[in-house]
């Protein structure tokens, strides 16, 4: 005898329900995190970013947690699951490329060439990064008041102490070696020199004014030459004012590692 499968359910029991009416099954916990970390690192990164604008246009001091919250439309109380606090922003901010920017100089100033290549180098990777990481520079430079201020930013000071006495070093070795002049006054050259390229690359960055001229818009390149030249015809030894900028024999050595 054959029996017949009903194709009717018997009263009162309802059909399976197909694949796709069953309810949505709650993805587990594991699960459920490992797609959270994507978008928590993404808000931090877009928090650090809000950040690190708001402090190199207004400063650290005038800058509130409200503001950087708001510009990443969150919570100001919801930014303190990223950040302990304005510090600890401000930490991760700058100490990586101050750290990062002082084994640059003191490797160049170390490198085994002469003096000319060497501050050469330095004045292209200085200009070069402070164009590239402006914002960054901007606030090691205007901040440098809090930055002494404070002793949990010693690492800052000390990366730049160190940076200093390397780019000391190199103008030393220039003078022992009768490229530079003799009564340069370390201080003022090295510091001179800093605060021309890095408002250099500020309103490079950020001035539109300045890029229009009868002659067509500055390039990084021309503006790199200028400095070059300006600060190499103020070290030099008269008798060597006129001579070639090594500055294609220099790239390399100067090429920012981080």
């Amino acid at each position: 005898m054959i029996l017949k499968v009903p194709t009717n359910p018997k009263p009162g029991l309802k059909p399976l329900p197909d694949e796709a009416d069953a309810p949505a099954v709650a993805k587990p916990l594991v699960v459920r995190m490992a797609q959270a970390k994507p978008a928590m690192a993404d808000r931090r990164t877009r928090i650090l970013e809000a950040a690190t604008r708001r402090f190199a246009e207004h400063g650290f001091e005038a800058t509130t947690v409200r503001q950087i919250a708001d510009d990443v439309s969150i919570l100001s109380g919801s930014l303190y699951h990223h950040f302990a606090s304005k510090e600890a922003m401000l930490h991760e901010i700058v100490r990586d490329t101050a750290e990062t920017m002082r084994d640059n100089v003191v490797r160049i100033s170390q490198a085994p060439v002469d003096a000319e290549h060497r501050l050469t180098a330095l004045i292209l990777l200085e200009l070069g990064e402070m164009t590239r990481n402006q914002q960054v520079h901007a606030i090691l430079s205007n901040d440098r008041k809090l930055f002494r201020q404070r002793q949990e930013f010693a690492y800052v000071m000390q990366a730049k102490r160190e940076a200093y006495h390397a780019w000391c070093a190199t103008l030393q070795d220039g003078i022992d070696a009768q490229l530079f002049k003799s009564s340069l006054d370390f201080y003022l050259t090295i510091s001179t020199i800093i605060r021309m390229l890095s408002a250099a690359a500020d309103w490079y960055q950020n001035e539109e004014s300045y890029m229009s001229r009868p002659l067509g818009p500055y390039t990084l390149d021309g503006v790199i030459d200028f400095h070059l030249e300006f600060t190499l015809s103020a070290v030099r030894l008269p008798a060597r004012t006129s001579a070639p900028i090594p500055r294609q024999e220099c790239e390399e050595l100067a090429r920012f590692i981080g």
